[in-house]
C-alpha cells in the first residue's frame, strides 16, 4: 500500500511565501510560479517580473534624463576650454 508522506519541508516553504509577480504583457498581479497569467493568457516563458511596468518605465527615462544632463554638462566644460 502506497503511503503519503506529505509534504517536504521545501515545498512548505515553497508554497508558504505570498511572492506575487507582474505579467509583463498587461502588467496583472499574478503568482510568482504561474506559467500563463489568468487575465490575458499570455504564457510566461521568463515568468514574471517583479516591479510594475510603471516603476521600470519612470526608471527608465529617469536614467536617460540623467545620462543627457551629464552629457550636456561634458559638452559645455569642454566648450568652456576652446
Amino acid at each position: 500500500m502506497y503511503q503519503d508522506e506529505g509534504p517536504s519541508q521545501e515545498d512548505i516553504e515553497r508554497f508558504s511565501t505570498n511572492e506575487t509577480g507582474f505579467c509583463p504583457h498587461c502588467n496583472e498581479e499574478i503568482w510568482d510560479d504561474a506559467s500563463q497569467c489568468p487575465e490575458c493568457d499570455y504564457w510566461l516563458k521568463d515568468g514574471t517580473v517583479h516591479q510594475n511596468i510603471e516603476v521600470r518605465a519612470f526608471k527608465k527615462k529617469f536614467f536617460i534624463l540623467i545620462i543627457i544632463t551629464l552629457l550636456i554638462c561634458f559638452f559645455w566644460g569642454v566648450t568652456r576650454f576652446f
